[in-house]
């Protein structure tokens, strides 16, 4: 195993929060957005008045800057009342095929915290081009969730956790201009300002996969969904089958922001293509950003999946505005079913991940049997649920642990 300590900025097991560069960094976004854009938006009434309308995307710079600062400033008042925190691992480092652990003191008395949320994400990060062409993207491909197990201490209270790390994940890299990576993330919903804080941490391979000491439960059967969340999918029963609906509004809130999101680039492309004589390329290209939009945006709104599962095989119908798509496969073509990530967003420094189950079969077909599963508790309790109306009861434990990813 390399020597994990000079990979990151990790010591004795010791892991610093990323909470106090973050200050740093939105400040440095939003000073540098705003300052570099405020000449441009005090000349903007002279501008436009002569006619160059172009200069209305400079708009965009000011909007950003501020957002930024308004993130510096809520991120000062949350480091005043959390202060500096540190995680300590179990083991040191975390194990490709064993365990990530370890535990946080926080500073939240024991009669006021409400539940810690976990994550651990695996992520690729990838920059391509170079000078202003440079662009980076970070992707989470693996995530499990969970809640830690609490206990009361002298100063508030502590948090322990434990992942289960599957065999086949990357171990933490060093930056580069295509590096995987590990994120620990945890947040507690408290009056006033949320406590959040992230952690970058290190997860690497060894001759012996190691396991944690903590008592904490594992992420995954720490907290498992009695019910799926209001509005992500309704679930049907009878005697015979296992009805799953993912109805239109599951996601309505992102299907209507990518829609004005595409409205405001594609008008940007259509203003300036008209009123300016060199504005072709901003046509082209915002508009062409905006229609793509506006399309992804109509079709998340838009559609609806009813899936049948029964002892015999699965029925699915996919409905596009009035449109039905129909397949099916019995049971006995089966050969798997898979879960994966088939799309996410960012907010800052969290992430949403969206899961989707496929029924793979004999004939080298997919099928999608469930989407948008927003996270893996929600993936974990609908792919349960599945699993439970294909097979016979006294089986479904063995398909579990066969199927599951």
């Amino acid at each position: 195993m390399r020597d994990w300590r000079s990979v990151g900025d990790w010591k004795d097991g010791r892991v610093r929060s990323a909470a106090k560069t973050t200050i740093w960094v939105s400040l440095l976004f939003g000073v540098a957005f705003t300052g570099i854009s405020l000449p441009a938006v005090l000349d903007m009434p002279k501008e436009v008045a002569a006619g160059n309308h172009l200069i209305l995307v400079v708009l965009l710079f000011p909007l950003v800057g501020v957002s930024a600062l308004a993130y510096f400033v809520y991120s000062v008042f949350a480091w005043r009342k959390f202060g500096s925190t540190e995680l300590v691992l179990d083991p040191v480092p975390g194990s490709i095929g064993g365990d990530f652990g370890g535990y946080i003191d926080v500073p939240i008395s024991w009669g006021k915290r409400g539940e810690f949320n976990i994550t651990l994400n695996s992520q690729h990060t990838r920059t391509t081009g170079s000078g202003k062409n440079r662009s980076t993207s970070t992707k989470v491909v693996w995530q499990r969730e969970g809640i830690a197990t609490v206990s009361p201490t002298s100063k508030g209270t502590r948090c322990a956790f434990r992942f289960s790390i599957p065999e086949d994940l990357h171990e933490s890299e060093e930056a580069s201009s295509s590096y995987y990576h590990w994120l620990f993330q945890i947040e507690c919903e408290l009056p006033g300002i949320d406590f959040r804080r992230n952690f970058s941490v290190p997860v690497f391979k060894s001759e012996t996969p190691q396991l944690s000491s903590s008592k904490a439960d594992y992420a995954k059967a720490s907290s498992p969904l009695e019910k799926a969340p209001e509005g992500a999918v309704i679930i049907s029963e009878t005697t015979e089958a296992l009805q799953f609906y993912y109805p239109w509004y599951r996601h309505l809130w992102m299907g209507f922001m990518i829609m004005v999101f595409g409205s405001i680039f594609g008008g940007i492309g259509y203003f300036i293509g008209t009123e300016d004589a060199g504005g072709m390329v901003f046509f082209i290209v915002f508009g062409g950003v905006g229609i793509l939009c506006l399309l992804i945006g109509l079709y998340i709104v838009g559609n609806t999946l009813t899936t049948t599962v029964s002892k015999k095989g699965i029925n699915v119908v996919r409905n596009v505005y009035g449109v039905c798509f129909q397949r099916n496969v019995s049971k006995d073509n089966i050969v798997k079913l898979e879960r994966q990530i088939k799309s996410q967003m960012q907010g800052g420094s969290r992430y949403r991940v969206f899961y989707s189950i496929i029924a793979f079969t004999a004939d080298d077909r997919q099928l999608v049997i469930a989407d948008t599963l927003e996270g893996s508790r929600l993936a974990d309790y609908i792919e349960k649920r599945i699993l439970a109306a294909l097979r016979p009861r006294h089986d479904s434990s063995l398909l579990v642990d066969q199927w599951a990813s």
